[in-house]
């Protein structure tokens, strides 16, 4: 039976790497972006490449709650499994930008827009129709999450960018740690979650993108790896026999790697994972 993943932000740099390797691969595909514009090009141009492989496109803007909601249930109605759920997209950036629902940008998409994916897409991730097999939640995180201690006051509404080592970092963190003690309860249904942090990455965001250190910017092409090679650590460390078939862990560089302090204790993640429930809800229709 073909497996079917869910990718975000799949139109450019690790996302569209993601997309390639695993068309290869022979999975079906649900590209989810906010430009469908882009989004039908990628499909175009993976089905010329891939003629028999199965492509679907949702448009949604994952600084929306509201719009992950109704792309959630829309994909939900039409499939009755996803293998694998890949949250690629990601805010970087020194500007203060605010969400639909006054979020800061940074926490809305790297934090709060992964948890309304796998919050509303539960029901088909635990869809369990391989018998012996479960589903992959990966999420992307970063070794700049080393660089920030967890501040629960200030994730909605920092009250500074800062760029990479700023919001971003103190995003990814968030995330990190939401995902690891999220992984418990995902286990009982069948679902596995790894946050995987891949390495420096020559993509758009960081080589040009406005939250990146200036030095950095220029330093990106000699030291920050191509998207192929990075994909290709995601895609490896999503594999749910690796890493001793672990689940609620951070891979780094292929590498199981140690939680940042800040977020080693239960129940600090209790209070961030409670926290970022309360910010993910919205009333369903």
């Amino acid at each position: 039976m073909t497996r079917k993943a869910v990718i975000t932000g799949s139109t450019g740099g690790i996302g569209k790497a993601v997309c390639a390797r695993l068309a290869q691969d022979g999975w079906s595909l649900v590209l989810v972006n906010r430009s469908q514009i882009k989004a039908e090009a990628q499909r175009d141009e993976l089905r010329q490449r891939h003629p028999e492989l199965e492509v679907d496109l949702s448009q949604t803007d994952l600084m929306d709650l509201a719009a992950i909601d109704k792309s959630c249930r829309e994909i939900t109605s039409s499939v009755t499994r996803i293998d694998a759920l890949y949250c690629i997209a990601g805010v970087l950036t020194d500007q203060r930008r605010l969400s639909v629902q006054g979020h800061e940008s940074h926490y809305a998409v790297n934090a709060l827009a992964n948890y309304a994916l796998i919050s509303g897409l539960r029901s088909v991730l635990s869809g369990n129709t391989h018998p012996g097999a479960e589903s992959m939640v990966v999420t992307v995180s970063s070794s700049a999450i080393n660089m920030t201690p967890l501040d629960l006051s200030s994730l909605s509404a920092p009250e500074k960018i800062g760029g990479l080592m700023g919001a971003y970092a103190h995003s990814k963190l968030a995330m990190t740690g939401m995902c690891v003690q999220m992984a418990p309860d995902l286990e009982k249904a069948g679902i596995m979650v790894r946050a995987i942090d891949p390495g420096p990455t020559k993509t758009s965001m960081t080589s040009s993108g406005d939250g990146m250190p200036f030095f950095l910017r220029w330093l990106a092409p000699l030291l920050f790896s191509d998207p192929e090679k990075q994909a290709a650590k995601i895609v490896d460390a999503a594999d749910p026999d690796a890493f001793l078939a672990e689940t609620g862990i951070l891979v780094s560089n292929w590498k199981r790697k140690s939680l940042p302090k800040s977020i080693q204790q239960p129940e600090v993640r209790r209070e961030l994972l409670e926290r970022i429930r309360i910010d993910c809800s919205l009333t369903r229709d």
